[in-house]
Formats: structure tokens, C-alpha cells, sequence
């Protein structure tokens, strides 16, 4: 009996030693990163976030925590990472998309999630701006400001289109808390919009196809229950 325990703890530990040594088996090291969805990140920037050691076990490699590290890179929406045996990592990364930029304590680049990510800089100031968030509102009741930016995007949404009104026509979505939002255009125009539901843009349209040109500039005031008040600039 006691040959045969140490027969077996010497076969257990050659097991032992051949699974060990199979992870450290050059066939089964990590030699290449494959990063993919990249655009304004790079690759260097996303290589040094994941933190991944070439040589290292592919099977030991902590993903979980490496794609927690580069979805922190500021353009990353989100990640994911698998093994690609032998020897690879391959990295999927989307990337966050500019939707407006918002007046904060600074100018802020944000995403159609609504979410400040990056402080603007040229290429990207040619986009809709949302001011009147009061100063500090971020920092402090971050859910309140993140309601506002959402609801300001969400009009940025609903006007595309209606009453002749493109994106590009859009200049800013002015916020106040006492009056609501107004979309400004970058002719001078602007609609006023209160904190009415997105069906007060059905008058807009009525307007249009009555005559109103906002290729030209109006101020435009849906804000009231029943009418529409225009008032050429």
C-alpha cells in the first residue's frame, strides 16, 4: 500500500510538472495583441491600457481586468478581449461617437449616450452645442445634468427633418431652467420649445407647409398649449 501512494504522488507530480510546463510551453505564450475598432484611439494607447505581457501563459492572461483598463481610454464605449490560441489576444473596441458638445466648466465632447467623455478640441467643435447647465451641476448631481444632456439630444433627434430643419442647420440647444430648451440656427432663427413633448414639433410642420421658410430667420415659439407664435427676425 504504501509503494503504491508513492507510485501515484510521483505520477501526480510528473502530471503536475507536464501541465505546468505545457502553460509555459512557448506554443502557449502570449506573442500577439490584436487590437480592432480603432479610430481616434491608438494602438500604442490600447496595448499600454491592457497591460499584457508578452511571454505570459495565454490560458493565466486576467482579461476581465485588462478590458476593464483600456474601456478607462476616453474614445472607449466598450471592450471585450478573447484568446486566439496559440498566441494571440484579439482586442474589440467601439468607440464613442461625438454627438454635441456641452458647456460645463469647460467645453465637453459627447456621446449619443449622452455622456461627457473629452475635454473638445479641433477636428471636432463643428457640432451642436447645449448650453445653460449650471456650473457645477455635473460634479454635484451628475444624474440631473446627464437628464438634461439626454433630453437635449433627444429635441437634437426629433427636429431632423421637420419643417425643412437639417442638423447642420442647428447652431445651439440653449437649456434654461425656468423657460425649458430652444434649438438656435446658425442663420439667426431659433424655435422655442419649453418643456414641451416632442409632439409640439407636429405645429412646426403645419407652419412649414403654410408658408414658413426658416431658411430665413424666425423666432419661433411653440411653447404655449394651443398655438404658435412666429415673429420674423
Amino acid at each position: 500500500m504504501k509503494r503504491l501512494v508513492f507510485v501515484t504522488l510521483i505520477a501526480g507530480g510528473f502530471l503536475g510538472g507536464g501541465a505546468w510546463g505545457l502553460l509555459r510551453a512557448e506554443f502557449t505564450q502570449l506573442h500577439d495583441v490584436r487590437v480592432m475598432g480603432l479610430s481616434r484611439a491608438t494602438e500604442a494607447q490600447i496595448r499600454h491600457l491592457a497591460g499584457l505581457v508578452e511571454g505570459e501563459p495565454l490560458v493565466l492572461l486576467d482579461l476581465e481586468a485588462a478590458t476593464a483598463r483600456v474601456a478607462q481610454h476616453p474614445w472607449v464605449a466598450d471592450a471585450s478581449m478573447r484568446r486566439i490560441f496559440p498566441d494571440t489576444v484579439l482586442v474589440q473596441v467601439e468607440e464613442r461617437q461625438v454627438r454635441a458638445l456641452v458647456m460645463l466648466e469647460r467645453l465637453y465632447l459627447v456621446d449619443a449616450a449622452g455622456v461627457p467623455f473629452r475635454i473638445a478640441s479641433p477636428p471636432d467643435l463643428d457640432h451642436p452645442l447645449l448650453t445653460g447647465i449650471p456650473a457645477g451641476l455635473a460634479r454635484e448631481h451628475p444624474e440631473v445634468a446627464r437628464r438634461i444632456i439626454a433630453d437635449g439630444l433627444g429635441w437634437l433627434e426629433a427636429v431632423n427633418g421637420r419643417a425643412g430643419i437639417q442638423e447642420a442647420h442647428l447652431s445651439e440647444i440653449r437649456f434654461d431652467a425656468m423657460t425649458g430648451y430652444t434649438l438656435a440656427l446658425r442663420n439667426g432663427g431659433e424655435v422655442r420649445l419649453g418643456f414641451r413633448d416632442h409632439t409640439i414639433l407636429d405645429r412646426l410642420d403645419r407652419l412649414a407647409a403654410e408658408g414658413l421658410d426658416l431658411s430665413r430667420p424666425h423666432r419661433v415659439d411653440l411653447a404655449y398649449d394651443t398655438l404658435a407664435v412666429v415673429t420674423p427676425l
